[in-house]
């Protein structure tokens, strides 16, 4: 995500579910016109699983990683703008994550995003999926940004994962490009948000907004943001902060 063309103002949760919803109505495969429905409920107003673990040191998140059983390898150089630097080498709690390009788990972040991906896995276990794949995780800073701030938030630190397509224990694969069905600018989540009818389309919303309700991830931008993120769900972790926005 690149926050140089657009600036993410925070708002308070509580506000995201009273936007006004736009016309509501979908086109499906069989030519037919069909009514959607609310998505469901309003979001929480406090995101407590991902500021658990926006707080935790670095010595207590290698820690969490390893009491999760997570196969990882610590870097200690060679990886600009990121705290606590891990390549997760195998599955996360049961569930496959890497780039869509590659097919093993070879993957770099900060463990901040590590842990947080622990408790997403087990939330998709509980869903059926078992794979996900990726467009992006860390992207490294430039030169300028990297000498003013270190530590980086976002992809350049290694805390956020652009998540694309989900994979079920069956083999399906649903994908945010094809089966969102979303609608840019409109809301995403709540009473406010209209969802189409396909099941492919119900099940990624579900899959968006209920993590969203439980707190895992301090952002989350959905291919209703803007143009930039129609192909994925951007899920970032921040460091010490009690907010969360959604869109």
């Amino acid at each position: 995500m690149s926050l140089a063309r657009q600036r993410i103002a925070l708002v308070p949760v509580a506000l995201l579910a009273l936007a006004a919803p736009a016309a509501a109505q979908v086109q499906t495969d069989a030519g037919a016109v069909e009514a959607e429905s609310p998505e469901g409920d309003a979001l929480t107003e406090a995101p407590l699983a991902a500021t658990e673990v926006g707080a935790l040191s670095p010595r207590q998140c290698l820690r969490a990683l390893v009491r999760a059983g997570v196969a990882f390898e610590r870097l200690r150089w060679g990886t600009s703008g990121m705290a606590t630097p891990v390549v997760v080498t195998g599955p996360i709690a049961g569930v496959t994550v890497h780039a869509n390009r590659g097919q093993a788990p070879h993957e770099t972040m900060d463990c901040l995003l590590a842990v947080t991906l622990v408790r997403y896995a087990r939330f998709l276990r509980s869903r059926g999926v078992r794979e996900v794949r990726h467009l992006s995780l860390h992207r490294r800073g430039t030169t300028d940004e990297l000498a003013r701030h270190p530590v980086m938030p976002r992809h350049p630190g290694g805390l956020a994962i652009d998540a694309s397509v989900y994979v079920l224990d069956d083999g399906t694969e649903y994908n945010v490009t094809r089966d969102f069905h979303g609608r840019l600018g409109a809301p995403v989540c709540g009473p406010s948000a209209r969802v189409s009818p396909l099941p492919e389309a119900r099940f990624l919303r579900r899959l968006f907004c209920d993590a969203a309700r439980a707190g895992l991830f301090h952002v989350a931008l959905s291919p209703n943001f803007n143009d930039e993120h129609s192909n994925h769900f951007h899920l970032e972790v921040a460091r010490s902060v009690s907010w969360l926005f959604v869109r």
